[in-house]
């Protein structure tokens, strides 16, 4: 026991004189470095943008919806709403990748620049500059240069435990050509069909079975229209404003309708 007791004196005596003397090998590589004090300088010239992320992320509880609308459409519905931050994300990222090249060449004239303002008496060298390496490398600036914006749907049961989930990453040019086809339109209607149906499948999917059983409930479970109840015919939740015309998936555009006058209805607004 007692020479176990021994055995940890002297490895935790031999760790913190390694803490010790790292730190102090640190405390003087950062400064006396000449090229750390000119990285210094230079990161103070060079003020990057920081990446603000618009990630988006969903979960259904219909596997119906889950399985019809993908990242993509998600992110088209969502662009109608952060396009301009997004926008204005690439352009800041565009400017970090041009700043970027400059910095860089900047940097390669300092690098190499591995000598101190003060010789290091009583240091290894070859320690202390592994350290001052670490060191140097750092401080460099790697800055975001490339936007993205990443799209996750995840999709639960009942009681709201996520047992499926699907991603997919955007980039700027697919965001950008994403962002131009939604802008292609006529007053609120939308050239480009399949960005329509995108927002289409969306909006559908935002009624959740909890909101469903809410309007059933609502309306008796029953029918409308013919005012058949449940046991007699198929319930289905309608938009009485349609999607397709503009309608949104809020409780008091939605009505219970049996399948026979959900389909008669169509998209008719009534």
């Amino acid at each position: 026991m007692l020479g176990f007791l021994i055995a940890i004196g002297i490895i935790s005596i031999i760790v913190i004189a390694i803490f010790i003397t790292i730190t102090v090998y640190k405390s003087f590589a950062i400064n006396h470095s000449n090229r750390i004090k000119k990285l210094i300088e230079l990161n103070y010239k060079y003020r990057f943008y920081d990446f603000v992320s618009n990630n988006q992320e969903h979960t259904y509880d219909n596997e119906n919806f889950y399985n019809d609308i993908s990242e993509q459409d998600y992110l088209i519905y969502q662009l109608q709403f952060i396009s301009s931050k997004v926008n204005e994300q690439i352009k800041l990222m565009r400017y970090n990748s041009d700043l970027k090249f400059k910095y860089q060449i900047d940097l390669k004239e300092i690098k190499n620049d591995q000598t101190y303002d003060k010789v290091p008496k009583g240091f290894i060298l070859k320690l202390l500059n592994k350290i001052e390496e670490k060191a140097f490398d750092k401080l460099i600036q790697d800055p975001c240069t490339n936007y993205y914006v990443e799209v996750k749907l995840k999709l639960s049961n009942i009681n709201g435990d996520v047992y499926s989930s699907k991603t997919r990453t955007f980039y700027s040019e697919d965001i950008l050509q994403l962002i131009k086809r939604l802008n292609n339109k006529r007053g609120s209607f939308h050239n480009d069909r399949g960005i329509w149906e995108a927002i289409c499948r969306v909006e559908r999917g935002k009624v959740t079975n909890k909101m469903r059983f809410a309007v059933y409930q609502r309306d008796g479970y029953r029918c409308r229209y013919c005012h058949r109840g449940e046991n007699k015919v198929t319930l289905e939740v309608d938009h009485i404003y349609p999607i397709a015309k503009g309608g949104k998936s809020t409780f008091e555009n939605l009505q219970t309708l049996c399948h026979d006058c959900n389909v008669k209805k169509g998209d008719s607004i009534y």
